[in-house]
């Protein structure tokens, strides 16, 4: 379990199949998600089997009183050049813009750069995403640039941006941390 001051974040688990199928089904909860629904319970089942691989790394994302909201985790994990990828999803709705995403990402960037040593943590997200970007900038990301034409969503084309973080200003922004030999 990683913890954070809002939020926990755990292994992802079967349990918890039917609220990730929920989620991954609503539309205003995927508007910036890279996932075409309609997504069974049975392909969530299969999903969550087979999650555990070299290259990513996903959690659930706890309330402080347990209650599962969303998920988050690094994908693409490059280990020989310490760098991923991170995503998140906060699925319940009515808990967002509270800091919870903010909380869980600055709890897996914690745990990227103090426990496994990745050098960069990158993302991806919608140009119309304000908030989305806002969150990140406030956990230490900083834009790199527009990836146009990146990819299509609803039937139009959209334009990514590339934001980053990297360990140096992760250690700047906490420096009563030391990083990792």
């Amino acid at each position: 379990m990683l913890i954070g001051e809002k939020v926990n974040l755990v292994a992802v688990e079967r349990s918890y199949a039917l609220l990730y199928a929920k989620w991954i089904n609503d539309p205003e909860v995927i508007r910036w998600l890279k996932v075409d629904p309609p997504i069974s319970l049975e392909m969530e089942y299969g999903w969550v089997d087979g999650i555990r691989r070299n290259d990513k790394m996903t959690f659930t994302i706890l309330t402080k009183e347990g209650k599962p909201i969303g998920n988050t985790g690094l994908e693409e994990i490059a280990w020989k050049y310490r760098r991923a990828t991170i995503g998140i999803m906060i699925g319940e709705k009515d808990l967002w813009g509270k800091g919870y995403g903010s909380d869980a990402i600055t709890t897996l960037l914690r745990y990227s750069f103090e426990e496994l040593g990745m050098r960069r943590v990158d993302l991806f997200t919608d140009t119309e995403n304000a908030r989305a970007r806002k969150a990140y900038q406030k956990c230490g990301f900083r834009e790199e640039g527009v990836i146009r034409q990146n990819r299509s969503k609803n039937g139009r084309v959209v334009d990514d941006v590339l934001m980053s973080i990297l360990s140096t200003e992760w250690f700047a922004k906490h420096p009563q941390i030391q990083p990792r030999a």
